[in-house]
């Protein structure tokens, strides 16, 4: 038992000067989001402007590594096309806007030039969409997320977040860019194409405790 507490004692005496030094800020952006399909062999993008509300966190690991959890509030969306390969069907474009929660856990490299600081970052990000509208053949209709219907799309997506970050004072400045890796739809007929959420953001920030 004496063992026991010694160890966990050990444990907080270590973990106490890191997180002694873990800042926390806000961030608000906009976003040129897109939806990304390959039509006819081409990549093409339907895009529509959104918004990105979060928090984050910067963690210290070591000299100018961090760790940058964010947990964001995102409008996100685009346009792609139905039936474009099925024979004897119409095409059909079709609008979406919609919500989600999206958790980034960036690894960021910083590095000084007098009194700024510049970072790069690169990370994994899970993407919850939770509510939206589909305007599909002069109709809206409301998305249910994880239903196999034509209307809907699918409920998680994995991206790979990239982005670049200028720190000055407790004030910021961020790009980041937001790649999808899952396929969206949730009904895929034969001859269409997969569907991928991308994300460009900029972002101005606050962080409430500088390092």
């Amino acid at each position: 038992m004496r063992k026991i507490i010694f160890i966990v004692f050990l444990s907080v005496w270590m973990i106490m000067p890191a997180v002694s030094q873990v800042a926390f800020g806000v961030r608000v952006g906009g976003a040129y989001s897109s939806l990304v399909q390959k039509v006819e062999g081409t990549y093409k993008a339907g895009a529509r402007f959104g918004f990105s509300v979060a928090g984050l966190a910067d963690i210290p690991l070591y000299k100018g590594l961090s760790l940058r959890p964010e947990v964001a509030f995102a409008n996100q969306g685009g346009s792609f096309i139905s039936n474009f390969q099925v024979e004897g069907a119409k095409n059909s474009l079709n609008k979406c806007s919609y919500y989600s929660i999206q958790v980034p856990v960036n690894l960021a490299y910083t590095f000084n030039i007098n009194d700024v600081q510049l970072g790069v970052y690169v990370g994994p990000a899970l993407d919850f969409s939770l509510f939206g509208k589909m305007k599909t053949q002069n109709q809206n209709v409301d998305i249910h997320f994880g239903q196999d219907k034509e209307t809907d799309l699918k409920t998680f997506d994995l991206g790979v977040n990239v982005g670049l970050r200028v720190d000055y004072s407790r004030y910021f400045f961020s790009v980041g860019a937001l790649c999808g890796t899952l396929d969206r739809r949730a009904v895929e007929r034969e001859g269409e194409s997969s569907l991928y959420q991308n994300n460009v953001t900029l972002s101005l920030g606050y962080m409430f405790r500088s390092r």
